[in-house]
């Protein structure tokens, strides 16, 4: 009789025993959700750095292309917690740079500079005194948003301000900084639809598509993805036939504070096609598209 026999089977049970704990364990943790609801204390403040630049691309045939890269540094002040848990905001505008690359030409503009000669300080330099007021709930809900009137009015009076301003010029801008919130918990894995507004494409609603990807004390990573297609008829005046039609996809990632649940950093990439008829010809003949890639950053400078 082997004497040993009783002792393996031990070992055996021991090592089935800590297979399935760690089993367990793994799966738990797996599948643990997480809340994602905004956490905010009053006297907080936070201010982000969001750089974009943009390269246009008419013909892939020809090598001239438009960039435009802009630069904002934004404070936000927790003023209060409401009554009703929402948090109430007030964000100004520390600073705005403008570069843009044209035919061989560059032309910049920093708002800390005071330079009267400069192309674009008549329309810029207001910026720096552009102060926003507003709420957003633990949801990510942003309402009773003030301080972008100032704004328009500029843009109604001078057009090419919308273009240079891009996505920082709209109520959309504030809005789309909590959009990633889910009405959930979530787990690593889980997935939810966010709701997504281009100035670029006449101000298309579109969804998007996040995704939890990790969950640690650090921090939360966050995947965003979407596409959207939209078709209008050109104007009367133009002369030309048929659609014009714009696809384009996004992809990006988000990292949030474990504690706050706000975004530490984000990265995202975006490309769109503009196909537009060409006067004269068919309605079903292909015209190169023009290609528009965007290239967006935020990160979190001081808390």
């Amino acid at each position: 009789m082997n004497r040993n026999l009783p002792i393996m089977k031990s070992i055996r049970s021991l090592t089935l025993i800590c297979f399935c704990l760690i089993f367990f364990i793994s799966f738990t943790a797996s599948a643990k959700k997480e809340e994602m609801k905004l956490r905010l204390f009053r006297g907080q403040h936070y201010t982000f750095i969001i750089t974009q630049e943009s390269t246009i691309q008419e013909n892939p045939k020809e090598a001239s292309k438009l960039s435009q890269k802009t630069s904002l540094k934004i404070r936000q002040d927790v003023v209060s917690i409401l009554g009703n848990g929402d948090y109430e905001i007030e964000a100004s505008i520390e600073n705005f740079n403008l570069e843009i690359k044209s035919n061989g030409k560059i032309t910049r503009f920093d708002s800390d500079t005071i330079n009267v000669m400069n192309k674009y300080y008549k329309t810029l330099n207001f910026l720096n005194q552009i102060k926003l007021n507003y709420e957003v709930s633990p949801e990510g809900v942003v309402s009773k948003l003030t301080g972008f009137e100032t704004i328009k009015k500029k843009v109604e009076s001078d057009p090419q301000l919308s273009n240079l301003l891009r996505s920082f010029g709209s109520e959309q801008f504030i809005i789309e900084l909590y959009n990633y919130v889910p009405l959930k918990n979530v787990g690593v894995g889980d997935k939810w639809t966010g709701i997504g507004i281009l100035p670029d494409m006449m101000n298309l609603k579109y969804d998007i598509q996040y995704t939890l990807k990790e969950a640690s004390a650090l921090n939360l990573k966050l995947n965003r993805e979407a596409s959207f297609i939209y078709t209008v008829e050109p104007p009367p005046a133009s002369g030309k036939t048929g659609q014009i039609k714009e696809t384009g996809t996004q992809k990006g990632i988000l990292i949030l504070d474990p504690k706050t649940r706000l975004c530490l950093s984000s990265d995202l990439d975006q490309q769109i096609q503009i196909t537009m008829p060409d006067q004269g010809k068919p309605t079903d003949e292909k015209a190169s598209p023009i290609k528009i890639t965007t290239h967006t950053k935020m990160q979190l400078v001081k808390k």
